[in-house]
């Protein structure tokens, strides 16, 4: 094969490989319709909402449900926390199962909903993070395994 043969192969490539990368790129499925609806709450937490609400009702509580972390709070700025990004990517997916709020949306305290997968390493690590990032940052976060004892207690106090 000589230097013009092997020029006009390359070139033959290249035009097939654009070929094949503008009929992708014009071809995309819209993704929006990859999507289907959930619920909010899966089945055990919408249970537990269904207790911790006349509850909340008898203090004048509002239940906030999947409360985003990174929506209660935020790393101290970037001038002083030269780790602010590992800071942000360490809550920014996280969300507390229900928050309790006053009329003013202040939050009154924060409820975690336990089951058996606490136990696990991971999960174990991952909480003992949250509680104390909440703790340092002046948050009350009550946890329970489907009982309402610790938050009726908290609330009475």
């Amino acid at each position: 094969m000589n230097g013009n043969e092997m020029l006009a192969l390359l070139f033959l490539a290249a035009v097939v490989l654009f070929a094949v990368w503008l009929y992708r790129r014009l071809h995309r499925p819209d993704i929006t319709k990859l999507f289907t609806a959930k619920t909010i709450l899966t089945d055990r937490e919408y249970e537990f909402y269904r207790i911790l609400k006349p509850l909340a009702d008898e203090y004048g509580l509002s239940i906030y449900t999947k409360v985003r972390l990174a929506d209660l709070i935020e790393p101290k700025p970037k001038a002083e926390n030269p780790y602010w990004m590992e800071c942000f990517n360490k809550i920014k997916a996280k969300h507390i199962d229900f928050a309790l709020a006053d009329e003013e949306t202040a939050i009154v305290a924060l409820i975690e909903l336990d089951d058996s997968s606490h136990a696990r390493p991971d999960r174990v690590e991952r909480d003992d993070f949250v509680n104390a990032v909440l703790e340092n940052t002046g948050y009350t976060l009550l946890r329970t395994y489907g009982e309402l004892d610790v938050i009726e207690q908290y609330l009475s106090n």
